[in-house]
């Protein structure tokens, strides 16, 4: 009798247990809500973004605050077109607006982005793998390139640190054009 009560009792604790765990599986799993009320997930142990139900621009959804910290404007100038942007408040997107303003050079790749090789690399705690390139997004990738994206595709490249986007993309096409571009970027307020 005792050794059965025993069993009862393992089981029932061994059935909280299990119930807690995977409460707290899908708890991690769940995007949480931050201060400012933006949508946010877990990625590599860093907080970043949930970019698919926060994107804004011609996708007709509301983009968010990165870690619920304000995003920081700027203006990316193609020619004679300005274009403004949001950057996120990130250790990476810092780094490179310790550089602005900047006027550089950028090189073309396959017909949807601009691409920059800066002259040493800007500090990453982590990157991405975005399944989805959307135009307008703005990213470093491998730690030393600043890429301007003007065309959506699928992706499967990782090494992306997102830095911010542009807010109305419906020039940019155009205005990066064929070729190699010269493009200045800078904070603006």
């Amino acid at each position: 009798m005792k050794m059965k009560r025993l069993n009862q009792l393992f089981h029932l604790l061994l059935s909280v247990l299990l119930t807690f765990s995977l409460t707290a599986c899908d708890a991690a799993k769940t995007p949480s809500e931050t201060a400012a009320g933006s949508s946010v997930t877990e990625n590599s142990g860093s907080t970043v973004p949930d970019f698919e139900s926060s994107r804004k621009s011609n996708h007709g959804e509301k983009k968010g605050d990165f870690e619920g910290e304000r995003l920081i404007n700027a203006k990316i100038i193609v020619g004679n077109k300005v274009f403004t942007a949001k950057l996120y408040n990130n250790e990476t997107t810092r780094a490179l607006i310790s550089k602005l303003p900047m006027t550089i050079n950028m090189t073309e790749l396959n017909g949807r982005e601009k691409y920059y090789h800066l002259p040493e690399n800007l500090p990453v705690q982590s990157t991405e793998t975005p399944a989805t390139i959307h135009a307008g997004d703005i990213m470093c990738w491998s730690s030393n390139s600043v890429v301007l994206f003007y065309n959506t595709y699928s992706n499967s490249y990782g090494g992306y640190v997102k830095l911010g986007y542009i807010e109305d993309i419906s020039e940019l096409k155009e205005a990066l054009g064929k070729g190699n571009m010269q493009v200045t970027f800078e904070v603006s307020n």
